[in-house]
């Protein structure tokens, strides 16, 4: 039998003081409640300037490379500008003009409006050959290293 250990507090009630037994699908059920809870009150990520999308940047070779996911947008409504080493991407999802009457919403959670990034250049880029490839709501962009930002590999001669 294992014993149970209990520290008493005059201020404790003798209620507190007993064990308590738990059903596991209670704990289940906690769970369930709880996830439901965080998932119900989910809102987008809008930034200061409108809709925050995701994005990845890495280095590949001699080039800066630039994920950003854009679902729903198409690729005339996507704007992408370099500037120093800033680069900027602006694209808008218009909201869809169709007939709501009629209708009740028991959810509504998709969004509208403007995406826009701005991030730093870790190093310089060639502007001018900077392209950009935008499929199934994945936006690619591949910036080349200018050529005073690429290494160059000195050789080391003997007397």
């Amino acid at each position: 039998m294992a014993e149970i250990m209990v520290r008493r507090s005059p201020k404790r009630s003798v209620a507190l003081m007993e064990p308590v037994h738990y059903h596991p699908l209670d704990l289940l059920d906690e769970i369930e409640r709880f996830a439901s809870e965080a998932w119900d009150s989910w809102t987008p990520m809008i930034g200061p300037s409108g809709l925050l999308a995701d994005m990845d940047v890495y280095e590949e070779k001699d080039e800066l490379v630039v994920r950003m996911e854009l679902p729903g947008i198409k690729k005339e409504d996507i704007d992408i500008s370099v500037s120093g080493d800033m680069l900027t991407v602006k694209a808008e999802k218009s909201e869809e003009q169709e007939k709501t009457e009629g209708r009740t919403y028991y959810r509504s959670e998709r969004c509208f409006g403007e995406y826009t990034r701005s991030i730093r250049l870790p190093f310089p880029v060639s502007a001018e050959k900077v392209n950009a490839h935008f499929e199934g709501g994945l936006l690619d962009i591949r910036l080349p290293k200018a050529q005073k930002a690429r290494a160059k590999k000195i050789e080391v001669k003997a007397k």
